[in-house]
Formats: structure tokens, C-alpha cells, sequence
């Protein structure tokens, strides 16, 4: 049954990716993902309690310094999950995760960010758009 519903959950991440549920550049979305850092980032996973999603480049070459992905919210708490690989379960190694336990106010959205740390990556959120370190 893990088994299952680990493809299942591979399955619709690849889907939603590829149909374009993660907005890209964040426009019109609930949450954004914004990648402020030099790691080597290529998915992004995003698990609410009512649905589950990803988001990566369409030749899965690793995100950009600037870059981001928006995504439509589900039902709070909702963990960001980031990895070095196309996602293919939940058991591979992941960068960095983040948990935010609360939706955003309403006329809000929350950013979270990626940024290089001396542990490696990480994640913060916030309900204000990042200053970008590069730029």
C-alpha cells in the first residue's frame, strides 16, 4: 500500500508540474517558492493535508538564482521539500524543508526562500517578498 501510494504521489507531482499548476514566477499564487541561493535546486514538492504537488523546469535543470514557483494553497499545514534530483519519493534525500502551520492572512501570501546557510540550505517563510541577496 506505501508502495502505491508513494507512485501515486510521484505521479501527480509529474503531472501538476508538467500541466503548469505551479505558477511560474508566482503570479496568482498562494504560495511562492523563491530561490535566493547557489544550491543546486531542481524540485520543488509542496504537501498540504488535502493535496500534494511539484514543480520543476521542463528539463529539469537545476533553478536559478532569482528564480520561483508559485502554487495554489490547500488546507493548512502545508511543508515546502526541496531536493538536488527529480523528485521520486518521499524516501530520497531532500536539501531542505519547511513546515508553515497557519494560511496566510487573507489579501496575503506566503514566500518561502532558499537561502545558502552554514549547515547548508535554507528555508524561511515569510508573508513579504524576499530582498534578493543578488540582486
Amino acid at each position: 500500500m506505501k508502495r502505491f501510494l508513494t507512485l501515486c504521489l510521484t505521479a501527480f507531482a509529474a503531472l501538476w508540474a508538467l500541466s503548469g499548476c505551479g505558477c511560474e514566477n508566482g503570479a496568482e499564487a498562494d504560495l511562492v517558492f523563491v530561490n535566493d541561493s547557489d544550491a543546486v535546486i531542481v524540485e520543488v514538492v509542496l504537501v498540504f493535508q488535502d493535496q500534494n504537488g511539484g514543480s520543476r523546469n521542463a528539463d529539469s535543470s537545476p533553478l536559478r538564482r532569482g528564480d520561483s514557483f508559485g502554487f495554489e494553497a490547500g488546507e493548512y499545514p502545508a511543508t515546502v521539500y526541496v531536493y538536488d534530483a527529480v523528485f521520486e519519493g518521499f524516501g530520497q534525500k531532500e536539501l531542505a524543508r519547511h513546515t508553515i502551520d497557519e494560511a496566510p492572512r487573507p489579501g496575503e501570501r506566503w514566500y518561502v526562500t532558499a537561502r545558502d546557510g552554514a549547515g547548508g540550505l535554507a528555508l524561511s517563510a515569510s508573508t513579504q517578498p524576499p530582498d534578493l541577496e543578488g540582486a
